[in-house]
């Protein structure tokens, strides 16, 4: 495409330098007529000059003159609709060259002006960054080595506005800082941006992301992996996963899928799935629920224990198919941050922005999502059992 931009200005530089040639001549030529009057005048007015005869200025003369507006003409005729023809190729070679522009400072931003790469990893495959915990009043209670999430996946959960929202103002209760400079940080708003290109050009395709959880259920159980493919082969063509011709999974078989993509970690790109990550407090260092009896921070996001008494299934499985929207109501007391990644939609699909175009597939399957649901639901259950085991972990260490 830059080759297709550059035969372009070269085709443009040649019929610029042809006109500029033409009226240099024509320019000289009538100079040099001139010199030839100079002094002149008083002996004949330039009005009085013999000039040549009617048979050469309307025969050889003027055909000279038509031949050279023909030419001029011809010229015209073919420069403007090739131009013309071209234009959408230098319009997209224009597009392709701002891109790749914009690609490579993201690059450099990532890999050496924010450094992100020192936590979320080369190419956003995830790492780890070192974080101090602390309780609600702000007190010291431990030092921890926190796991960034994977960003190559980051644009099936979130839209690109989203993106720049999180970038600009950071994760607080996270070791992720506001990197905007309207959040207090130190880039400007097209250096978020050229970050973002750039995660663009390593995000997973569909099918990758999609085998990275299926691969974790499948690792799990395989019988489980089994149940839970057929059910997704038995709703092959049926649009509304909440419908009542929609199969779900057995409820125990929804309680084991969730339990295992909630606390989702490394085995599926740096727990960049795991709804523990955010809702639970420990689990982004590998101590889910530990430290909730000291209030201990560790989490930054609102506590899943009793949803079940704030949204119906429907509507909890519509927020976890799509995420929240800033300003949005969900449910009927929760208004959207923007911040509550969709993971059962891609964020991005026929937005403005989607330079992948991977399609409306998220991250999460319909029953992977209803699963997640269901043993979300089953916290308030679940939490003490969780406590005891992280307790008896804590006692056995020590």
């Amino acid at each position: 495409m830059i080759a297709l931009m550059t035969t372009q200005r070269a085709f443009a530089y040649v019929i610029l330098a042809v006109v500029i040639i033409g009226i240099a001549f024509v320019a000289i030529s009538q100079m040099r007529q001139g010199k030839a009057e100079l002094g002149s005048e008083i002996e004949l007015a330039p009005n009085r000059k013999e000039y040549l005869p009617d048979d050469q200025l309307e025969g050889p003369r003027l055909n000279k003159a038509l031949w050279t507006s023909f030419g001029l003409l011809v010229i015209v005729a073919v420069a403007l609709p090739m131009y013309w023809l071209a234009e959408p190729g230098r319009q997209d070679g224009a597009i392709d060259s701002f891109t790749e522009t914009f690609v490579r400072r993201g690059t450099e931003m990532y890999e050496k002006g924010a450094q992100c790469v020192n936590c979320h990893g080369p190419e956003g495959v995830g790492g780890s960054a070192a974080f101090v915990v602390t309780d609600e009043n702000g007190q010291y209670v431990s030092k921890v080595n926190w796991t960034a999430p994977a960003l190559n996946n980051l644009m099936y959960r979130f839209s690109t506005s989203e993106i720049k929202d999180i970038l600009t103002y950071g994760r607080p209760g996270s070791p992720m800082p506001a990197w905007g400079v309207k959040g207090g940080g130190p880039n400007t708003d097209q250096q978020l941006d050229t970050v973002i290109e750039y995660l663009w050009t390593v995000q997973l395709t569909p099918e990758e992301v999609q085998t990275q959880v299926d691969d974790a259920i499948k690792s799990a159980d395989e019988g489980l992996f089994d149940r839970m493919m057929a059910v997704r082969e038995a709703n092959q063509g049926i649009e509304d996963p909440t419908s009542a011709e929609y199969t779900r999974l057995e409820r125990a078989d929804e309680l084991m899928v969730g339990e295992v993509l909630f606390y989702l970690d490394q085995t599926a790109g740096t727990n960049s799935y795991s709804c523990a990550r955010c809702h639970v407090p420990g689990a982004s260092y590998g101590k889910a629920w530990e430290g909730v009896s000291t209030l201990a921070k560790g989490r930054f996001a609102y506590s899943l224990v009793g949803i079940e008494e704030n949204l119906t299934e429907k509507q909890q499985f519509a927020l976890l198919m799509t995420g929240s929207e800033f300003g949005k109501q969900y449910g009927s007391l929760g208004l959207g941050s923007g911040k509550m990644p969709g993971f059962g939609l891609n964020a991005n699909n026929l937005l403005p922005d989607d330079m992948r175009m991977f399609g409306v597939k998220g991250m999460f399957s319909p029953e992977q999502v209803w699963s997640v649901v269901t043993y979300s639901r089953n916290l308030s259950v679940e939490r003490p059992i969780q406590e005891a085991a992280a307790a008896a972990a804590t006692e056995g260490d020590s």
